[in-house]
């Protein structure tokens, strides 16, 4: 028998086979008034009402009874009956943003049905991200499809919150009150019970455990719950979704400051607010609210108070509104190793951190500090990103310092970054090594417990570029205290991996930091090795050939003062290319051969072939194809003997680079069919490395040869694949070149001429402008590393700006 009115009148309906609009027109009775009675919105409808849709129905004697006595009974029902004793928060007018997550939460909470999992949702993120405000948005987005919609705070971050049984008895009071059983179990199983048997979304705002949540979530039926907490509640069984909420987009956060102060600001002042807020809505909340209290204040007044990071956090108070107490209520709840990690990293340096400089700052082994971070992002107050890093939000760096600066004293801050950085640049000579011939196999030795593991090149790259942003500063601060070994060592490991990584525009400072130490040291080799390395930076980083061949004038002078033959070699190596790059073919050509010679007298494995393609480049610039690629060829040779062949990933590293360099003469040569072979095996010989700009400029010499033969097609797609990567690589001329090849391909497929800047009269791709790599490290086993990855030469007073591939 049906003790529910709108459950009895929906089965009367289907039996009738009729739909809501049906009865409605049969009934006189609107649709909506109709689904209301089913959904259990309208417990009570007018006598007339019932009897209109009784007639409508016809309805037996005893059924037409049983329909208008519930009526009846559902219009005499006491207020605490109602499932409003737990109502929703008041209506956020203005909420804004947040529409991928509405609705997906939606798609979710609507899923439940009888013979169904009951759906569960979990909202989390750090303090003041807006979860409740969200949670109480989706109850409202969902009004007509839950008539029942209970609302109950678990106070997760109180020092006592809401006990499992109390959260049971609370909605179960909401739900049938006075029908609890005194029995916990029992309890528990009764309101699972009564949220089977109904349509009710549960939104559990706040929970600080799992154990809060279990006893309510039904196994099965059209209820749903959603649950809102800054921890993960990774222990939560059958939870469908999990929306972990981070900052506003920036265009949400202007809209929200702008419902609150309509017409106050202009949209570039209310940009400027937003992100002094850091797109946090509690953030944007409060300082909305405090203008629109403050009718004299403008939004540039705030701006100005905000400005200063020591007193943001506290300009981000308004009434009871604020930001620090919210921050310090998940902070509270920390043990005393996170909240010291979570203080400290405020003195990294970068807006990221993996485990190991973690660990570091709080001088614990890794394996303890990863499992102090784990403690900080369930709570939601550090975030992990790919790539196992840890990041803070802006204004929860803001609070960790200030946590940094009340507990902690001066001296302390100081011994904490000293110790960070000697881990960060002992940590860096290890990566760097993995790339140095020399000192390659210390890499293999097991790390410590406070060191990261970085067993091979991949995992030392992935580092050395990941934390970029924090071994830099520490390398500017050794600087600033003298310690010039230290930063001389570290540019000395890392001069070979820089090859791989030619794209980062900081290598000027590393070496430019690293050859003033080596001339305060007073070590001529250094100052040789060190000068070369600033060489190759200033005119790759900074495009400056005045400074760079300033450096190898430097770094010739000094080898020759020392009498190394190899730096010298290395000097001359550098001098070329840059002669070559400022049109300066006849001194290019004769530093180079010099350079030749000062690498084979010295048996330098990795420097001889570096220098013989640095001549192979004055040759081929200078016209000269026929000997420009037996030069190549000559260094393939040597590449591949195992007498002479460099140690390392140097030799893989220069043999691919070699057969651009060929396959870039055989295209200005205009001998298609050795072009496109050659251009194929350099790619193959490529494709292990991972260094995109080898491969851009081998597809593109690839591409020129495939069009001179007819192949149009597969020209196409060839170019197309050298101006994606050039593109990504963001260097101007090189795209320039591959762009202007490809115009000049498609049109000559319609038989119409090439347009546009730069677009070439079938211009050759020449030989990959790479400037010859730096000296070694400390021994001669330095080569420069002729990077085929800039654009083919246009015009002689155009030359490309050569890099390591990278």
């Amino acid at each position: 028998m049906d003790h529910d009115l709108g459950a009895l009148l929906r089965r009367h309906r289907q039996d009738a086979d009729l739909t809501i609009e049906d009865l409605a027109a049969a009934s006189g009775v609107s649709d909506r008034g109709i689904g209301d009675i089913e959904r259990g919105v309208s417990r009570g409808p007018q006598h007339r009402t019932v009897e209109a849709l009784a007639d409508a129905l016809r309805l037996r004697p005893d059924d037409r009874s049983a329909l208008l006595r519930l009526a009846r009974e559902g219009r005499r029902r006491p207020a605490a009956a109602v499932p409003h004793a737990l109502p929703l928060p008041r209506r956020v007018a203005d909420f804004t943003g947040r529409a991928q997550e509405r609705a997906a939460l939606g798609r979710v909470l609507r899923g439940g049905g009888p013979d169904a999992p009951a759906p569960v949702a979990v909202v989390t993120g750090p303090p003041g991200f807006g979860k409740t405000t969200l949670a109480a948005q989706v109850a409202r987005d969902l009004r007509d499809d839950f008539p029942e919609r209970l609302f109950l705070d678990l106070r997760g971050v109180d020092h006592e919150p809401v006990t499992p049984d109390a959260a049971v008895r609370r909605v179960a009071e909401a739900l049938a009150s006075g029908t609890v059983p005194p029995d916990p179990d029992e309890a528990s199983a009764h309101v699972r019970g009564l949220l089977t048997d109904r349509r009710v979304l549960l939104v559990l705002d706040n929970a600080a455990s799992e154990e809060q949540v279990r006893p309510l979530v039904p196994a099965d039926g059209p209820s749903a719950v959603l649950v809102t907490s800054r921890r993960a509640l990774a222990g939560l069984d059958g939870v469908q979704h999990r929306a972990v909420l981070g900052r506003l987009a920036p265009g949400d956060s202007i809209g929200l400051l702008d419902a609150i102060l309509p017409g106050r600001g202009s949209a570039e002042d209310l940009a400027r607010l937003a992100r002094l807020c850091d797109d946090v809505p509690l953030a944007l909340r409060i300082a909305g609210n405090r203008l629109a209290a403050r009718a004299g204040w403008t939004i540039d007044g705030l701006v100005r108070r905000m400005a200063a990071d020591e007193r943001r956090l506290d300009a981000l108070t308004a009434g009871d509104l604020r930001v620090r107490a919210a921050f310090t209520s998940s902070y509270e709840q920390l043990g005393p190793g996170a909240q010291r990690l979570f203080r400290r990293l405020a003195l990294v340096d970068a807006p990221t951190t993996g485990a190991g400089l973690a660990a570091a700052l709080v001088g614990e082994s890794v394996w303890r500090t990863e499992d102090l971070l784990d403690e900080l992002v369930d709570l939601s107050l550090v975030q992990h990103l790919p790539g196992d890093r840890y990041g803070l939000h802006d204004l929860l760096r803001l609070y960790a310092r200030s946590e940094l600066e009340h507990q902690e004293d001066a001296a302390a801050h100081d011994a904490v970054r000293a110790a960070a950085d000697d881990w960060l640049l002992r940590t860096t000579v290890r990566a760097g090594y993995r790339f140095e011939p020399d000192h390659a196999h210390e890499g293999s030795a097991p790390p410590g417990e406070r060191d990261v593991d970085l067993p091979d090149q991949e995992a030392a790259q992935a580092w050395l570029r990941a934390e970029s942003a924090s071994w830099l500063p520490a390398l500017r601060r050794a600087a600033a205290a003298g310690a010039h070994a230290r930063v001389a060592e570290v540019a000395d490991a890392l001069h070979w991996f820089s090859d791989l990584w030619a794209t980062w525009d900081r290598w000027a400072e590393v070496f430019d930091l690293s050859a003033d130490a080596a001339t305060a040291l007073g070590d001529d080799r250094l100052v040789a090795v060190h000068e070369g390395y600033r060489a190759w930076a200033q005119s790759i980083c900074r495009g400056d050939l005045v400074r760079a061949r300033a450096a190898a004038d430097r770094a010739l002078a000094a080898a020759r003062r020392c009498g190394d033959t190899t730096q010298e070699g290395w000097a001359l190596s550098y001098r070329s290319w840059i002669a070559s790059q400022s049109g300066d073919l006849a001194h290019a050509e004769r530093d180079a051969g010099a350079a030749v010679d000062c690498m084979l007298a010295a048996g330098d494995h990795e420097g001889a072939p570096q220098a013989m393609l640095s001549l192979a480049k004055a040759r081929q610039r200078l016209g000269r194809l026929d000997e420009a690629a037996a030069t190549v060829r000559a260094t393939i040779t040597r590449v591949a003997d195992p007498r002479t062949r460099p140690r390392a990933q140097v030799a893989p590293f220069t043999e691919a680079n070699a057969h651009v360099y060929l396959a870039s003469i055989l295209v200005e040569a205009e001998r298609w069919e050795e072009a496109r072979a050659v251009a194929s095996e350099a790619l193959r010989l490529a494709a292990p490395l991972g260094v995109p700009r080898i491969v851009a400029t081998a597809h593109l010499a690839r591409g020129r040869a495939h069009a001179a033969l007819g192949n149009t097609d597969a020209a196409v797609l060839d170019i197309e694949i050298a101006v994606a990567a050039r593109r990504e690589l963001g260097i101007d001329a090189p795209l320039a070149a591959a762009v202007a090849a490809l115009a000049e391909v498609r049109a000559a497929a319609v038989g119409a001429p090439a347009t546009g800047p730069g677009a070439p009269d079938r211009a050759p791709d020449p030989a990959p402008d790479r400037a010859p790599d730096r000296a070694p490290d400390r021994a001669p086993d330095r080569a420069p590393d002729p990077a085929p990855d800039r654009a083919p030469d246009l015009a002689p007073d155009r030359a490309p700006q050569p890099t390591a591939a990278g």
